[in-house]
């Protein structure tokens, strides 16, 4: 076991559900520590003209998104309502020992598909998808973390 924590960064499409979910779950069960970034956040908000970075602004339009923020709350007692998304930057890859990668491998920027330090975990996107299918996600990410916790220690 390393003597100082690690740093990881989950990272997902727009920074709304699995990397927000992985990092909570991370948080709460490590002694590391982990950070999120979605790789097309600031496309998302002039796609879907919203008014902010912060995970309710996003919640208020998808009922997906408002769902896994309910997933978070319920199963591991945080509320990240207001917590801002991040678009991810090539310096944020730097500054993490892994970067958790859980999108679609021809979303990624080409600064992400060379870092030696990147995993992939193949978890489907809850967009547009019903409660039932959301936190089916929201229990394979958190599956996923339990995993690699145990794994870094």
């Amino acid at each position: 076991m390393p003597d100082e924590p690690m740093k990881i960064l989950f990272v997902c499409h727009a920074n709304v559900g699995r990397s927000q979910a992985a990092q909570a779950c991370f948080n709460k069960l490590s002694r590391h520590t982990a950070d999120s970034a979605g790789i097309a956040v600031d496309e998302l908000i002039v796609k879907l003209h919203l008014r902010g970075r912060k995970l309710k602004d996003v919640a208020s339009i998808s009922r997906a998104a408002e769902y896994n923020l309910e997933c978070i709350k319920n199963e591991l007692g945080m509320d990240i309502a207001d917590k801002e998304r991040q678009q991810l930057t090539p310096a944020m890859v730097d500054a993490a020992d892994m970067v958790v990668v859980i999108a679609g491998k021809e979303q990624w920027p080409a600064y992400l598909k060379e870092g030696g330090k990147v995993v992939f975990w193949d978890i489907p996107d809850g967009v547009g998808q019903d409660d039932a299918f959301v936190y089916d996600v929201f229990t394979q990410v958190r599956r996923r973390v339990e995993q690699l916790v145990e794994e870094i220690g």
